[in-house]
């Protein structure tokens, strides 16, 4: 029987270069695979963002990451997200061009009041707001 890759899609404060302390927990079960998109729509929903399926969806920027140890890392994955977010395979382009099956962690709740994020990239929208 074939074992299919666990892969995980971040798009905010689990991405690469965002020191979030809670990534020292799980970055030795995390191995870096590059750059990704996937469709969907980022919010402002305070110190983080999270990441709406829509019909018109814009383009998400994230980083995918291939998990050693998935029961060890979801486990800490799932309780740090809570309830606030949903964690669903989805398909998501490398790169490359080359599409894998990752878990992305959805945001569950409706963005009504929320601000929409135009950048396509969560790192860009931090340095306009820091600019602005």
């Amino acid at each position: 029987m074939r074992v299919s890759k666990n892969y995980l899609f971040v798009y905010g404060t689990l991405r690469r270069h965002y020191d979030l302390k809670l990534k020292g927990r799980v970055e030795h079960e995390l191995e870096y695979i590059g750059r990704a998109k996937i469709d969907g729509s980022l919010y402002d929903i305070g110190r983080y963002p999270g990441a709406v399926k829509e019909r018109n969806a814009d383009e998400i920027i994230g980083d995918v990451f291939a998990v050693t140890d998935p029961v060890r890392v979801f486990k800490i994955l799932d309780q740090y997200e809570g309830d606030e977010f949903k964690r669903k395979r989805n398909k998501v382009r490398l790169k490359s061009g080359k599409s894998i099956n990752a878990w992305v962690y959805w945001y569950n709740q409706k963005p009504e009041g929320k601000q929409k994020i135009k950048y396509k990239d969560y790192f860009n929208y931090i340095k306009s707001k820091k600019t602005a």
